[in-house]
């Protein structure tokens, strides 16, 4: 008899932890996840910090938390498990009352983007581990991550966008420093523009003439489509993320030479779910902006190209055109000889295959780009 009431007792107790735990384990209970930076460039490593807080007298024995993360941010001392394009990572805590864990996770880069980790499901058991009590914590940590500029990408022979000006056949005001030779003083130049040897030559009052100028402006066009005829890639695809990088490289240069220029793309940004026209602005906050958008940018379900170059004509009023792309067909070729005839001088980068060999070097300049720590090799 005495057995069977020890016997009872021990149920009972049982019973009771278990409700106890069940009801109490996530009362007065705080979980918490971020990132030690808000922006980083690809390869670089950044912090994530898990911080537990357990406010009451009620210890927890076990408690697991899983993060579900992108496979592209690689734990350091974590045994994850990747499946497609999510990573999960287990971590594990025991809890006294009233204590605050902190942890902090060593989270390396691998690819751009912009990552978020919206909730975190956390697992805590009873105190013998009978049972177990579930609960999803929302966080909303978030990273965007850089495209790192191509290394070694300065091309061997450079476009003509790197600075200086553009001499046009007429403007509101000729530029003084553009000399295109002498002619006769009218009667309304100011003095400082008479070119004396030559009035002394010619016996009466020479001027100096000038040229019209206007300020160079560029358009970096990225085409996302992999290739012709079809609008999905896969999700990594490295010559593709290389033209990423190359054009990361070009923002800055254009910033570094105070050349105005604008974006276009034919992928979408994940923040519109449309393809990339921006205005024309210059500058390193202006340049940055655009590599947040390169960031954002989904390598999938592009639009089609000539589509886009339709659509987007107007975007396209420049003096120098870049365009990358991980092909080159008859297509481009065909676009960067109009555009060539327009008057705009036109570059056009791949990192991948030529699919046409009708180069014409008279209209545009072809080059090949390299991968990292590789010099490029121009096509001619």
């Amino acid at each position: 008899m005495e057995f069977v009431a020890i016997l009872f007792m021990v149920i009972v107790l049982l019973a009771a932890q278990l409700v106890l735990f069940a009801k109490n384990s996530f009362r007065h209970f705080d979980y918490s996840c971020s990132f030690t930076k808000d922006e980083v460039l690809e390869g670089d490593e950044v912090g994530l910090v898990e911080t537990i807080s357990n406010r009451k007298w009620l210890p927890l024995p076990w408690l697991k938390s899983e993060l579900s993360t992108s496979k592209w941010l690689e734990y350091a001392g974590s045994q994850s498990e990747v499946i497609g394009e999510l990573r999960f990572v287990p971590s594990f805590f025991a809890l006294k009352s009233y204590q605050k864990i902190s942890r902090t996770w060593r989270v390396k880069c691998l690819k751009r983007g912009v990552f978020e980790i919206g909730r975190v499901d956390l697992v805590g058991s009873d105190l013998l581990g009978f049972s177990s009590f579930s609960y999803s914590a929302k966080v909303g940590a978030r990273l965007t991550v850089l495209p790192r500029p191509l290394e070694n990408s300065e091309p061997a022979r450079p476009p003509q966008y790197f600075g200086g000006d553009l001499v046009v056949r007429r403007q509101l005001l000729d530029d003084p420093f553009f000399i295109a030779g002498v002619r006769e003083y009218t009667g309304f130049e100011p003095m400082n523009r008479i070119h004396w040897t030559a009035t002394a030559r010619e016996g009466k009052l020479m001027v100096f003439q000038n040229q019209y100028t206007s300020r160079k402006n560029l358009a970096i066009l990225l085409n996302a489509q992999p290739r012709p005829g079809h609008s999905t890639r896969m999700d990594g695809d490295s010559d593709f993320e290389d033209c990423v990088r190359f054009c990361a490289y070009l923002f800055g240069v254009a910033a570094k030479e105070d050349v105005p220029f604008r974006f276009l793309c034919n992928g979408a940004d994940c923040a519109t779910h449309l393809p990339v026209r921006t205005g024309e602005s210059w500058g390193e906050a202006f340049a940055l902006e655009q590599t947040r958008t390169l960031a954002r940018l989904q390598a999938d379900n592009a639009q089609k190209l000539p589509l886009f170059l339709q659509e987007g004509a107007s975007a396209l009023s420049c003096t120098e055109l870049i365009l990358v792309s991980t092909y080159v067909d008859d297509a481009i070729q065909s676009f960067a000889r109009e555009a060539s005839r327009a008057g705009v001088s036109v570059s056009v980068f791949v990192r991948g295959a030529l699919l046409s060999g009708d180069y014409d070097e008279d209209a545009y300049f072809l080059s090949v780009l390299q991968p990292s720590g590789k010099k490029e090799e121009d096509t001619q």
